[in-house]
């Protein structure tokens, strides 16, 4: 909207002598101006609210409040403290902004929260069978691997690596000769050392 369109009338145009005339035109000016800044509003709010979600809440549903510092000060007093805490059942739904929570009575603050403070709560039954199921008989987490099991029993598939590991250490053991490079120095109680 530019403010040539607001002008009620062309420049050149006199304004009507008569009075009931002049009040049409200044009401239909009006009602245009009114239809302009809604238009505008109405695209402002879609362009706004074009990623937010409308969450609601009902009676019994588990929420984490957000923990505000200048609502909870005794909760945020350093930057590694806790940003929320939760999860807290809802009580009731006062409107779609507006819901009470069951909060303890250590916080010292009204239980009536903004839905922008609150987050669903969503339970995660696979964490808690981690730790039941972590150590079955029979099962392991990942297997072991076969290039590696293969080569500690000396078997078939020894891979290089593994072989040149076995052959220095032989080799540290008999400090006299040098292997591939590689010269062993023997210290008295000491951990070996290669240069």
């Amino acid at each position: 909207m530019s403010p040539f369109d607001l002008v009620p009338r062309e420049m050149n145009e006199k304004p009507n002598v008569e009075a009931s005339k002049r009040v049409e035109d200044i009401q239909r000016l009006h009602e245009m101006v009114k239809s302009k800044i809604e238009k505008a509003n109405a695209s402002y709010q879609v362009q706004a609210s074009k990623h937010k979600k409308k969450v609601v809440f009902h009676p019994g549903d588990l929420v984490w409040v957000h923990l505000r510092k200048e609502r909870f000060p005794s909760k945020r007093k350093s930057k590694l403290m806790p940003r929320a805490d939760g999860p807290f059942e809802v009580l009731e739904r006062i409107s779609d902004n507006a819901y009470k929570i069951n909060l303890p009575g250590d916080y010292g603050v009204s239980a009536t929260f903004n839905v922008a403070d609150l987050s669903p709560y969503f339970e995660d039954g696979h964490l808690d069978n981690l730790r039941a199921n972590s150590s079955q008989q029979g099962e392991d987490d990942g297997g072991p691997s076969m290039s590696m099991t293969t080569s500690l029993q000396g078997g078939p598939r020894e891979s290089n690596f593994m072989g040149n590991i076995r052959e220095f250490s032989l080799a540290c053991q008999d400090t006299s000769q040098p292997i591939h490079g590689f010269r062993p120095v023997r210290k008295p109680d000491f951990v070996h050392i290669i240069s």
